[in-house]
């Protein structure tokens, strides 16, 4: 028969025949709890038994002892050491790497097949070809805006002096000085003449409108000048048209009695702003 233990639930398999028709008093080995336990119902009982048995003396209740029957076996439980779910270590922040360090490596030989090998290469080669298109458009766009720069510049060249006067510097270093009055002389000369026995210096020549506009006519100065390039005496004058149409042409002749006898050149020029109320100068001496 197996008996259990009320308190702990052990099962032990004992021999019913050893319990007496009033049970008996065990103990569970495991946890150390005592109790009477009866015998089996079904039991036969001493009057049931076969003649010829001999009547067994009826048994004295035994003191108190452990069960030395083994336990039933129970198919073992191994526990694990560690609980089966555990929760996972937080990983360590990696370090991010330098911008400078980070990179892509390039797959090996080993795997990529002969698809993974066709890709690359003409991965490669189309980033290749786009780097030569960009290249090539960027040098296109490059010339063309230094190309339309240079050709605004020449062509816009006069309109430009006129609103920047500083330019025209620029202008007369690689070709002629820009005009921005719409006037310049034609045929110039000078001759010394005698009137009245008096020497006379003539000047003559044209002044032409050279603009697509009816201008006003400035007046004119003229500068004698030394060996030295210094000026010894001035005077302006105006000319009989006071308008010019655009490409018409006035002839001019200007005249001084008893010029210095030092002149060895002459400036002609129209008079600058700020030059219209200025005096002629007299004629200068030279020191000896």
């Amino acid at each position: 028969m197996i008996i259990t233990c009320p308190a702990c639930s052990a099962r032990y398999p004992v021999d019913a025949a050893s319990f007496a028709p009033s049970g008996r008093k065990v103990r569970c080995a495991k946890c150390g709890h005592s109790w009477h336990q009866a015998p089996p119902t079904d039991l036969p009982r001493k009057g049931e038994e076969p003649a010829a048995a001999p009547a067994a003396p009826e048994p004295q209740p035994e003191p108190e002892h452990e069960i030395i029957s083994a336990p039933e076996p129970v198919v073992p439980f191994e526990v694990p050491a560690t609980p089966i779910f555990k929760k996972p270590a937080p990983a360590e922040a990696e370090a991010p790497a330098p911008e400078d360090d980070i990179g892509f490596a390039e797959p090996g030989e080993s795997q990529l097949g002969n698809g993974g090998k066709l890709r690359t290469f003409v991965n490669r080669a189309a980033s290749s070809r786009r780097g030569r298109v960009l290249s090539a458009i960027g040098w296109v766009l490059l010339i063309a805006f230094v190309g339309t720069t240079l050709f605004g510049g020449w062509h816009y060249r006069k309109d430009i002096a006129a609103y920047w006067p500083a330019t025209t510097k620029i202008y007369g270093a690689v070709d002629k000085p820009i005009n921005l009055r719409g006037f310049e002389f034609r045929e110039v000369g000078y001759e010394r003449q005698t009137e009245n026995g008096l020497p006379v210096l003539a000047v003559k020549g044209q002044v032409v409108n050279i603009s697509d506009e009816r201008r006003a006519v400035p007046r004119l100065r003229v500068g004698l000048l030394d060996a030295k390039q210094h000026e010894l005496y001035h005077w302006t004058f105006a000319l009989s048209e006071a308008e010019l149409d655009p490409k018409q042409a006035v002839p001019f002749v200007t005249r001084l009695s008893s010029p210095p006898v030092d002149v060895r050149d002459l400036e002609l020029r129209f008079v600058q702003k700020g030059e219209e109320s200025e005096p002629a100068s007299p004629p200068t001496t030279p020191k000896p």
